[in-house]
């Protein structure tokens, strides 16, 4: 399938710079692509996928906030048989568990060289799935682990810290994890107890300590 005339692909995002160089650098160097561009604040998105009937949808993470997360999940949900690749700043594994809980079939950092992006489609066509290997895991030397194990810190808590780390407010981690906005606010109270901080300028320096 992957190597088929006339791939369709559609990006989304609501930078309209980036829609256009993207999809311009897609459609020149490669030949079997047929790339359109769709801006996702656009009332028609919907009905514009369905009369482009696209393979594969890039989707452009940033600038959507935490309505990412419920945009590729209706988007997914209305159209399961589209591949969904999400092209994002953060390489942050939560991230990532985010993209794939909510249906997307791969996950590219948007820093990547366009070969990558390249190969990403064709795999994700062929394969079923491609996540960026220039993603961050928590393995055994990485901060993630070490602030986990400093502060004996839950799996939940330690998913919460990164986002407070990237500037979520409680509301837009409740939203984002599907849990109550008090009870992301007692899970701060804890990790507030337990790394002995008041504020978030705090956290940010015991990453900056830690070597994040």
């Amino acid at each position: 399938m992957y190597d088929s005339v006339n791939t369709r692909i559609m990006i989304l995002s609501n930078q309209s710079l980036y829609n256009d160089a993207l999809k311009s650098l897609l459609n020149t160097e490669n030949k079997d692509f047929q790339v359109d561009g769709l801006n996702t604040e656009d009332p028609t998105t919907s009905e514009s996928i369905k009369s482009f009937q696209p393979e594969v949808i890039l989707l452009d993470a940033n600038g959507m906030g935490k309505n990412i997360w419920d945009f590729l999940n209706l988007t997914h949900k209305q159209f399961p048989s589209i591949k969904i690749i999400m092209l994002a700043n953060s390489n942050e594994q939560v991230y990532l568990d985010y993209a794939h809980k909510n249906g997307a079939a791969g996950y590219i950092l948007k820093s990547s060289p366009k070969e990558l992006l390249v190969a990403a489609i064709r795999i994700v066509l062929k394969e079923g799935s491609f996540y960026d290997p220039g993603i961050k895991t928590y393995n055994k030397n990485g901060i993630h682990h070490k602030i986990q194990e400093k502060y004996k810190l839950s799996s939940r808590e330690l998913e919460i810290i990164i986002l407070i780390k990237d500037g979520l407010s409680s509301k837009d981690m409740a939203n984002s994890l599907g849990i109550s906005f008090h009870t992301i606010e007692a899970h701060r109270k804890n990790i507030y107890n337990k790394l002995q901080i008041n504020k978030v300028t705090e956290l940010l320096k015991i990453f900056a300590e830690l070597g994040g």
